[in-house]
């Protein structure tokens, strides 16, 4: 398919907008050319939460270069996962303090690579082809690594000058080892398997690690040490990791330093293991199999004690698949706790609760420490014991950056919000009656849901003008209690007509219908709504729909 554009990266943005709406997808992989500028890779990162892998790419020709600035300026502003340098630059590349975070970084064009640079990255995977590296530089980087430097490294791969096992393992202890053992690499469930080489000794930080010369390519690899209780190979070892369930592998885990790097290196990913976290309790649920922690402030005296996130904690469990752990501060131990259990599974948090008395600190920790937050839920619990005060629950409302802002919070006092400008995904607000219609007004949501407050029709009417007038363009459904009946009211001003032809299907009445009032807005975008059993339904139809509208969709 060819397209025709008065700017072809204006073109490019268009469609990528256009697909990733049609098939609700994002930008994976990218590749910037010598010529490409950096308004695409910063427009990408900027409306997605993550990039995959980014190529910067001369074509395999040394024409095609780069001058030093742009790509060091690419570089250093890239946010992408895995980074491939296959680039020429007209003059060579200089980087000072280059402490970037990626999972993968690979350099098979150019010379500017140092050993500098290879002790600043943090990196689960390094391949530099394009540089050769001296025996004597590897020898210094095997004992930066021993000393604590590049805590995430677990496989490398460089070309040496020359191999010199004199130089190369100067002042370092290693052992030949003809055992066959798998480095994990970045990608999942890819190994690099050594069988044959040289095993570093005497390690302190519950990792094994081991060299050796493979086509012409130095091998570092890291590995956890495996258990003293199986003495088994390699590959059985992992596949009982893999046969434990989440619980199994959360309390290994705990053991020691050891344990943990072993579980959290050699598990299979999982995509659906969800965290959710409140200030004094977290839940870790995969599938049907649930565990909850909670983190208590009174130290007992006599306790079993574990390591979580480095620190020993006392600690108790019981087949009910509860654990406590004790804490000076319980908020804290929350946080220690998210720390441990995020790196073990390389997953994030997924809901944070808020409860009276919580506060922000939480959220906010999270939503610093991670990219995004897919849900915040701020409860009551249906009980007055449990209301926020009004000034706690206004902030929690302002602070909250997560994409679903789910509200059962009773409050002590009436309120209200003042340019209620906030960009949601979802937005319910299930308890409370502090929401104004022009609070939905200024709200940039897809879905929004009000249950205990009640809107006249006249200040619907106000709503649905709004939208005709290109407020509120991201919505797609909203629904919220109506307080009266009085058309006359919801219909001022309003050109609308009565439409059976389509069909609304609401998974909330378990049921389809069609007959409601239809609006049709200055681009052609068209609104249907109704008052059904005491609600009032308001839902933007998409231009692709044909005939039926899900309005639980959204």
């Amino acid at each position: 398919m060819i397209t025709y554009w008065a700017e072809p990266i204006i073109g490019t943005m268009k469609l990528i907008e256009y697909f990733c709406d049609l098939f609700n997808v994002e930008v994976d992989d990218m590749t910037i050319h010598w010529d490409s500028g950096d308004l695409l890779m910063k427009w990408v990162q900027q409306r997605q939460k993550r990039l995959y892998t980014v190529r910067f790419s001369s074509n395999q020709c040394e024409k095609n270069q780069f001058t030093p600035e742009t790509i060091k300026s690419f570089i250093m502003d890239c946010e992408a996962k895995d980074i491939r340098f296959d680039a020429y630059t007209t003059q060579p590349l200089q980087i000072q303090n280059f402490q970037k975070r990626y999972d993968r970084f690979c350099v098979s064009i150019g010379t500017w690579f140092t050993l500098e640079h290879l002790m600043t990255l943090d990196c689960i995977d390094i391949s530099i082809t394009g540089k050769r590296f001296t025996s004597t530089e590897m020898n210094e980087f095997f004992k930066h690594w021993m000393s604590g430097g590049s805590p995430r490294l677990s496989f490398l791969k460089v070309k040496l000058v020359d191999y010199n096992e004199q130089e190369l393992m100067e002042g370092i202890d290693v052992k030949w080892n003809m055992k066959t053992v798998l480095a994990p690499t970045s990608e999942e469930g890819c190994f690099f398997p050594f069988d044959g080489f040289y095993e570093i000794q005497k390690l302190t930080n519950g990792m094994s690690a081991g060299f050796k010369l493979k086509n012409g390519l130095l091998c570092f690899g890291v590995w956890p040490c495996c258990f003293r209780l199986f003495r088994l190979p390699h590959l059985a070892f992992i596949n009982i990791i893999n046969a434990m369930g989440t619980t199994e592998q959360f309390l290994t885990s705990l053991c020691s330093r050891r344990s943990f790097s072993t579980i959290k290196t050699l598990r299979r990913k999982s995509n659906d293991i969800r965290i959710t976290a409140g200030s004094e309790c977290l839940v870790i649920a995969q599938c049907d199999e649930r565990l909850v922690s909670f983190q208590f402030g009174e130290i007992p005296t006599r306790n079993e004690m574990v390591t979580i996130n480095g620190k020993l904690v006392p600690f108790d469990y019981d087949k009910r698949q509860k654990v406590n752990s004790f804490w000076a501060e319980r908020i804290f131990g929350t946080m220690e706790l998210v720390e441990h259990v995020t790196s073990l599974f390389g997953i994030q948090v997924d809901t944070v609760v808020i409860e009276k008395d919580s506060g922000t600190r939480l959220m906010n920790w999270v939503q610093k420490r991670q990219k995004s937050l897919r849900m915040v839920e701020v409860n009551s619990y249906n009980s007055m014991e449990y209301q926020f005060e009004s000034e706690d629950l206004k902030n929690i409302i302002m602070e909250c950056e997560a994409d679903y802002i789910q509200l059962r919070a009773l409050h002590s006092s009436p309120f209200e919000i003042q340019n209620l400008t906030k960009k949601f995904e979802v937005f319910e607000c299930l308890r409370g009656t502090w929401i104004t219609v022009d609070n939905l007004m200024t709200l940039d949501c897809v879905r929004i849901t009000v249950e205990e407050k009640r809107f006249t029709c006249a200040e619907l009417n106000r709503f649905i003008k709004h939208w005709l007038q290109g407020g509120s363009h991201r919505l797609k459904t909203l629904r919220v209690v109506l307080a009266d009946i009085n058309e006359q009211d919801l219909f001022d001003g309003l050109d609308a007509r009565w439409n059976f032809e389509k069909v609304v299907v609401l998974r909330y009445l378990l049921n389809a219908f069609n007959g409601f009032f239809e609006v049709v807005r200055s681009d052609g975008i068209t609104a249907g709504f109704q008052a059904i059993n005491g609600y009032f339904w308001f839902g933007v139809w998409p231009s692709d729909s044909e005939n039926v509208l899900y309005l639980d969709s959204f």
